[in-house]
């Protein structure tokens, strides 16, 4: 399986480098076209990175199971599944932000043990593994480090359906605001594989999520058990940090604002 592994690993780096490469020339040229909702954007480019990077997972494994989020669920019978995310941070793409990314978790028995992203606009690749660390651009990295909470930055994510329920919105507002009055910074986002990346190397301090996306969250938590982040886990939140104090502060306050 390790071998396996070893040649998934490979395939999952080239779809993610292949798609973001296309997601830096289209951001640059614009020639992209959206369907924006009060709560969403579609971006064209979107399908354009999916179709070039299920071409390369397709290529080297077709008979692996493939959620996409385009294009949804291409059935298999092999040992592993693919979560594909073309293009993670959609609205900052068409927005003309350059934060986001082209992204890969690859499942065994519905577990995570491989999880890539590439962050095409400054060529970043992170890379974690089940059991063997998480890599930044080929060299290990830890979130080990010391954070005082009172001076912490702190992701806060969120799901998809959090933005169409007023009740959950209600939720997600009040964790803001604690992050907010506790921690020197929360800053929200709208590409958390991204940030997931930066979390593994120590830069952010902490995370917050709420109800996640699974195609996101999926390799954030790899990424956080890879690179030492402190982590709790409740029915609907995961909480991330660098140290045991600040991750304490943080339960404390989404489990106020969710009970």
């Amino acid at each position: 399986m390790e071998s396996t592994l070893s040649a998934i690993e490979g395939t999952a780096i080239e779809a993610c480098t292949v798609g973001g490469r296309y997601l830096r020339e289209i951001y640059r040229t614009g020639q992209t076209s959206a369907d924006r909702s009060a709560h969403d954007v579609k971006s064209s480019a979107d399908t354009g990175a999916e179709e070039r990077m299920l071409a390369v997972v397709r290529s080297a494994f077709p008979d692996h199971r493939i959620d996409a989020e385009e294009s949804g669920v291409h059935e298999g019978n092999g040992a592993y599944e693919w979560v594909v995310d073309p293009l993670d941070g959609t609205n900052n793409f068409e927005s003309g932000l350059p934060s986001f990314a082209s992204a890969v978790t690859v499942l065994a028995d519905d577990e995570p043990v491989l999880g890539v992203a590439y962050v095409p606009m400054l060529d970043d690749l992170y890379v974690g593994r089940r059991g063997e660390g998480v890599r930044y651009n080929g060299h290990p990295v830890s979130a080990d480090r010391d954070a005082d909470p009172a001076t912490a930055t702190v992701v806060s994510v969120i799901g998809h359906d959090v933005k169409r329920q007023p009740d959950r919105r209600a939720v997600s507002d009040a964790i803001n605001r604690a992050i907010e009055d506790r921690c020197k910074r929360r800053l929200e986002s709208w590409s958390p594989t991204v940030h997931w990346g930066l979390l593994a190397r120590g830069r952010l301090d902490g995370v917050v999520s709420y109800r996640p996306d699974r195609e996101e969250q999926l390799l954030g938590e790899l990424f956080a058990a890879e690179s030492g982040l402190r982590t709790a886990t409740g029915e609907d939140w995961f909480v991330g940090a660098v140290t045991v104090d600040l991750r304490a502060e943080l339960v404390d306050l989404v489990s106020k604002c969710v009970s």
